[in-house]
């Protein structure tokens, strides 16, 4: 995401790119001087907030879909259910590629 913000170096507002992890800024970077501030986020406490927010919201989303479309609801879920382990597995080897860039980093 880029915004303006005021540069210590330039001594003026300029454009920075900030670096989100979930909701929170891990890393400011001006785009004029290349000036870089690196904000300390504990990485696996933002993903394990992330996991645990999925797990408690996943009820409300199961049960608007199938209230939305019970048909499509009872089409794809068998699939889905089948799916499902093979998501997990992507998903855990790309949080612990993740987990170890950020390691080396800190």
């Amino acid at each position: 995401m880029t915004t303006e913000l005021y540069c210590l170096r330039c001594h003026r507002d300029t454009p920075h790119c900030l670096t989100y992890l979930n909701s929170q800024i891990s890393k400011i970077q001006c785009l004029k001087c290349s000036r870089t501030h690196q904000v300390h986020v504990d990485v696996r406490h933002e993903l394990y907030q992330e996991l645990l927010e999925r797990i408690r919201t996943k009820p409300i989303r199961i049960t608007k879909e199938y209230r939305k479309n019970m048909s499509m609801f009872l089409k794809v879920f068998p699939r889905r259910v089948i799916n499902k382990p093979f998501k997990l597995y992507r998903e855990a080897k790309e949080v612990k590629t993740l987990l170890e860039k950020y390691s080396k980093h800190q």
